[in-house]
């Protein structure tokens, strides 16, 4: 065996190579005792290997001989088909490093590590005492158990517990202990125990923990206080561990009264106290008292209100409350809403009595009293309180004018309670009882004072007022008087109302409103004369007097009062400037009432009148041209002059720009030409007034425009505008457009051409005016204009083709130039493959042929990209597409393209038609008269085919044959089918039972006894 063991190892240092194998086990961690299988993922085929089990070796392998190694145990078993590794039962032993060594053909190594574990078990849970009291007591709670390796945790119901604060955890776990143990202590605890491949609990563990006792004592109803005979129940409980035992106390003394409850049945004053209720836990030896105040009290039964006599305003007056039962507070309210003391009202006898200190009408309103104690609470009726006053604020009404004649109603009232009674008094005489009196037809001795007497027969007081009535006789016919005179600006003038009846005020009015008087204006005769000294403009209006007394008043009608004045600002509009040749017209105006006359002057000599003057003007017409406006009342007159200067009209403007190009960057100016009086020009650009800025200046008469350096913003119309007083003109516009470039000049056309092509060159420059083009090969003219073409292309014709640029304005020229690469042209791409039949299953192999230099080919199939696959092979050029296999599904049609650094060329297709077959022949029978036999078969190209009769007679040579009527019952009929291109034959046979059956055909398989009865037939034929 060592020779075997070293020939191995000789056989295999030398193997090249590693690769990747992986070890599965069924199980990891696995339990002692359980069967353990380490597979082999995707080992492929290992001749030659070792399993190992740490250094120790278990299992050999060369060939189809398997070799225990020293570290084989019993059971232990190897698979040498599928590498795998089994162990039965497993132990503690058997964990560790588990290797694969794959040796030959190809080296590789798969380690593992199998832990195998003892599962948890004998798991006991104890504690050191059961029955504690709370805060005096410790817990101490042990937990055991058997495997490996092991973990423990505590749990409280479904809370897990924690170390902190009270609770300590020990030993790895395995001891709980809680200190100073509480109620909330109690459990249940358990303990759960872990490891990699299982877990147990320990069953669970309660704590008895005594507590307390909490008392705590309820009272039914629970009240502040109780009314006198309520029935009251004490309730006493505690929260204790076990339960407490209980004893009641009245005030201090024991009153052998046991148990959680005590009543007390229609309550007196006498039972009222502390109510004590003591608890005892009889384990823990704890006392716990809570006591109670009860109250007993007797209710309020009655409450009235008494009044200490009549309620009178500014007197004293007390409001007593009377109450039958206990009483804690008295409150009053007036009106709803409680009182307090203030400087009018104040209590005394605690709230008993209510005094007002002086009564006001203030206090009226719905009195009450509320008793209460702290079991009941009752209020008064309302006492209602009105307060007796007056008569206060006694008015007589009535008018205190009237008309002779007319009767007069006066009215007297008070303010009082109880209303008052009236009397009235004329000129000491009582003349009537009741607060109206209506008097008779009246006359002027009816003036005088009536007076109204009221009284109030509780409060004993009364008050009087008086009314004063005038008699008047009415005012009439009341105008305004001017006497004759004339209202001239500056001189006096008096206006006098005259007006019938009893007169006893006049008052002017001016435009509707009141006239008072001033230095100038004045009243006299009791305002009945209004007297101006003297008359302004200001006094012009519609003046009215009113004349009044007590009883009516009338207005007069309007007098019109118009000031005569003027002429004052005699003024002529009109031009100071006119143009010979043309009319002028001027307006005379003054300010005058009644209006102006006007007359006009030219140098003297009259020439016209009223208020507007229009004359042609001739070369005399210069002077001095005068209006005279004169008021014929007033016989004032005013004169005004003006002097007219004569100017010639502007004629002929236009811009000139002399000899001059504007040319981008140099200077250029612009001249205004005008015919005329010329006195003042300004400039325009597309309609805009130019001012002088940065680059653009003008003479000192405007007449010129200069551009110190034109660009091309200066581009635009520009127009010249001569004026002077009387006329002005517009030039035509100058459209000024500056002649720029050849610039950005560049040149299209491609880099790169082949042999035998034409190439087109097109040159482009920015310019003003349009460039002139000249196109140079290697320094030789060879052509004219912006687009150069060269058809037929060689090699030689390579190098650089530049293209002149020239402006004939601005005398500037620019060049541009490509550099022309030509390159051999692709002549021809072909697709050529290596065998004129494709057939099915062989390779094939098309190769691009291409005539000419090319960068690279790629392959298209129907016109889409073709790419490599398993079955078709590119070579590295990609000249060659290989077919490993021709199968009908790479029918298709195929190109080639060969591409260099102009373009891509394509081939002719290539259509590939893969041949196969015949397959699947069958026979199929058309029923009739005759019957027909036609044969089918699946082949590229299409079969042909013959019919057999019996094994040995030809007929017929095409796909379908009609049964001779003559035919026997039984023939066996035959079809030949046979590929043109391959000579491949296949053929199936059918035995035609009755000529009219309606045929379900069976294709029977090739007997080879048939084909060598066949085959001389075949021969023949063929």
């Amino acid at each position: 065996m060592g020779h075997k063991l070293l020939g191995l190892f000789c056989a295999v240092i030398c193997l090249p190579g590693l690769y990747a194998v992986f070890l599965v086990p069924s199980k990891n961690p696995v339990a002692v005792g359980t069967n353990v299988t380490i597979s082999v993922n995707d080992p492929g085929t290992i001749t030659v290997g070792l399993w190992l089990f740490g250094p120790s070796t278990l299992f050999i392998w060369y060939s189809e001989e398997v070799i225990a190694g020293s570290g084989h145990q019993d059971g232990i078993e190897f698979n040498l088909t599928t590498y795998q590794l089994t162990l039965p039962s497993v132990t503690l032993k058997n964990s560790g490093l588990y290797a694969l060594d794959a040796l030959k053909p190809v080296k590789s190594r798969a380690e593992i590590t199998l832990d195998v574990q003892e599962p948890v078990s004998n798991v006991t849970g104890f504690v050191n005492m059961t029955n504690l009291v709370e805060f005096n007591n410790t817990a101490t709670l042990t937990c055991s158990a058997s495997g490996t390796p092991l973990w423990f945790s505590w749990h409280n119901g479904s809370s897990t517990v924690t170390a902190g604060g009270r609770v300590e955890l020990k030993n790895s776990g395995r001891e709980l202990i809680i200190n100073g143990v509480t109620r909330y202590d109690e459990g249940p605890f358990k303990c759960l125990v872990e490891n990699n491949i299982s877990k147990a609990e320990t069953n669970q563990m309660k704590l008895n923990i005594s507590y307390g006792p909490d008392v705590k004592v309820t009272v039914w109803p629970e009240k502040q206080a109780y009314i006198s005979g309520s029935d009251i129940f004490l309730s006493c409980s505690a929260d204790s561990k076990p339960a407490a035992s209980f004893y009641w106390m009245f005030n201090g003394n024991n009153l052998d009264v046991y148990g959680p409850s005590y009543n007390l049945t229609r309550a007196t004053q006498n039972v009222r106290g502390e109510y004590t209720c003591v608890a005892k836990n009889a384990v823990t030896l704890r006392y716990a008292a809570v006591t109670k105040m009860i109250h007993i009290v007797d209710p309020v039964s009655a409450v009235t209100i008494n009044p200490t006599g009549y309620p009178v305003e500014g007197t004293a007056f007390n409001l007593s409350c009377n109450v039958v039962g206990p009483v804690d507070s008295i409150h009053w309210m007036k009106n709803g809403a409680y009182l307090d003391a203030d400087d009018t009202t104040t209590f005394f006898n605690g709230n008993s009595t209510l005094s007002f200190y002086h009564l006001d009408l203030s206090d009226d309103g719905l009195y009450q009293c509320a008793a209460s104690n702290a079991v009941s609470n009752m209020t008064s009726q309302p006492y209602s309180l009105m307060v007796n006053y007056g008569p206060h604020n006694t008015t007589a009404s009535g008018p205190h004018v009237a008309v002779v004649g007319s009767s007069v109603t006066f009215s007297c009232s008070s303010v009082s309670r109880p209303q008052s009674q009236y009397s009235w008094y004329f000129s000491g005489l009582n003349v009537k009882s009741g607060s109206v009196y209506m008097t008779a037809p009246l006359s002027k001795n009816d003036s005088g004072d009536y007076t109204c007497m009221a009284f109030n027969n509780i409060t004993g007081r009364s008050s009087s007022a008086s009314v004063t009535l005038a008699v008047y006789v009415p005012v009439s016919n009341v105008t305004v008087n001017m006497n004759n005179q004339q209202p001239i600006l500056n001189q006096p003038f008096t206006l006098t109302c005259t007006a019938a009846g009893d007169v006893e005020h006049i008052q002017w009015m001016k435009n509707g409103m009141n006239l008072d008087g001033n230095n100038r204006i004045n009243f006299t005769n009791n305002h009945s004369v209004l007297s101006f000294n003297p008359l302004t403009l200001s006094d012009n209006g519609q003046y009215q007097c009113v004349a009044s007394n007590a009883v009516n008043n009338m207005t007069s009608q309007a007098y019109d009062l118009k000031v005569v004045y003027g002429p004052w600002g005699t003024t002529i509009s009109g031009p100071l400037v006119g143009a010979v040749g043309h009319n002028v017209t001027f307006s005379c105006s003054a300010d005058s009432h009644p209006p102006s006359q006007y007359s006009w002057f030219f140098n003297g000599t009259k020439v016209g009148a009223g208020p507007v003057l229009t004359t042609a003007l001739s070369s005399h017409s210069g002077g001095r041209y005068t209006c005279t406006a004169s008021n014929e009342i007033t016989g004032n007159s005013s004169s005004v002059s003006l002097e007219l200067t004569l100017r010639y009209p502007i004629t002929d403007v236009f811009v000139n720009a002399g000899s001059q190009q504007p040319v981008f960057n140099q200077p250029f100016t612009l001249t205004c030409t005008v015919n005329g009086d010329v006195e003042h020009i300004q400039w325009m650009k597309n309609g805009t007034l130019i001012h002088p800025y940065n680059g653009i200046t003008f003479s000192n008469d405007n007449l010129t425009l200069s551009f110190q350096s034109l660009n091309l913003n200066d581009d635009g119309h520009f127009r010249c505008e001569a004026s002077n007083f009387v006329s002005n003109m517009t030039s035509p516009a100058y459209n000024l457009m500056v002649n720029y470039g050849p610039w950005n000049t560049t040149v299209v056309g491609p880099s790169v051409v082949e042999t035998g092509s034409n190439v087109t060159f097109s040159c482009q420059a920015d310019s003003r005016p349009h460039s002139q083009y000249s196109w140079f090969y290697n320094n030789s003219v060879v052509g004219n204009g912006p687009v150069y073409a060269k058809a037929a292309l060689s090699l030689t014709n390579s190098g650089y083709y530049t293209c002149v640029v020239f402006n004939n304005v601005t005398g500037i020229s620019r060049n541009a130039s490509v550099d022309l690469t030509v390159i051999e042209a692709i002549v021809t791409v072909e697709v050529v493959p290596d065998r004129s039949i494709p057939l099915a299953s062989q390779s094939l192999q098309l190769t691009c042929n291409v005539k000419g230099p090319y960068n690279k080919i790629h392959w298209l199939r129907n016109n889409q990209n073709f790419q490599p696959s398993d079955r078709v092979t590119f070579s590295e050029n990609n000249a060659t597409v290989t077919f490993k296999a021709l199968q009908t599904a790479d029918d298709g049609r195929y190109h080639c393209a060969a591409s260099n650094a102009v373009k891509q060329h394509f081939s002719q297709p290539y259509d590939l038609a893969v041949i196969f077959g015949p397959q699947s022949v069958q026979i199929i029978v058309r029923p009739g008269i005759p019957p027909v036999l036609t044969c089918q078969a699946l082949s590229q190209p299409p079969a042909v085919y013959h019919w057999i009769l019996e094994n040995n007679t030809v007929v017929g040579n095409d796909s379908s044959i009609e049964l001779p009527i003559k035919s026997m019952l039984g023939s066996n009929y035959t079809c030949v089918a046979k590929n043109p291109l391959t000579n491949v034959t296949i053929f199936t046979s059918q035995v035609i039972d009755y000529p009219n059956a309606a045929v379900s055909v069976q294709a029977s398989v090739m007997l080879m006894g048939l084909l060598i009865l066949l085959i001389p037939v075949l021969e023949e034929w063929f």
